[in-house]
């Protein structure tokens, strides 16, 4: 599947949709990321996801609208991101924390790219690299592929929000899975 999506300001878009911020359009907007984020509220912090908020969409598919399984638009997040492996059972980080590179994020889900096999199913990551506190968003992995470049890519689904003592649990950066 191809999509090709692009998010124009308000002055680029039609007259057709009122642009007034407090437009009924733009409420529904928010109150639908809101509804869509409740269980993940660090979402809402993130500048790539509340540009979906403050602008239209339009998508493109070359199949029917029908085959497409994805309710929100995926937007670029390129950025570094901190990622272990997570255990459902007792809620904890069981690696170290690795940097890992954002590739896209929506309200849903996140794909990244990694130098190494990520073992676990379930995986947290963080985008509060230099805060004492940080806020995981813990993700049940999707699909992982080796690509061209040497490099893996992952993608999945957010689960639930965790917050972890940077300096009491958190193990030390730049350590590999095992």
């Amino acid at each position: 599947m191809r999509q090709a999506v692009r998010a124009y300001p308000s002055d680029v878009f039609p007259k057709a949709i009122d642009e007034d911020e407090n437009s009924e359009f733009y409420q529904g907007k928010r109150a639908a990321f809101f509804r869509e984020t409740a269980h993940v509220p660090c979402l809402r912090r993130i500048p790539e996801l509340n540009k979906l908020i403050d602008s239209v969409v339009a998508s493109w598919y070359l199949e029917p609208s029908s085959i497409s399984s994805r309710e929100w638009h995926r937007i670029p997040c390129q950025r570094p991101l901190g990622l272990a492996a997570f255990n459902p059972q007792t809620r904890q980080l069981e690696s170290d924390l690795q940097i890992v590179t954002g590739r896209n994020i929506s309200v849903r889900g996140i794909s990244f790219t990694h130098p190494s096999h990520i073992y676990s199913r379930e995986v947290a990551v963080t985008f509060d690299l230099d805060q004492p506190v940080q806020e995981f968003l813990v993700v049940r992995l999707a699909w992982s592929r080796f690509s061209k470049k040497r490099t893996f890519q992952s993608g999945g689904l957010f689960l639930s929000q965790i917050q972890i003592d940077a300096d009491q649990q958190l193990p030390a950066v730049g350590s590999q899975f095992h």
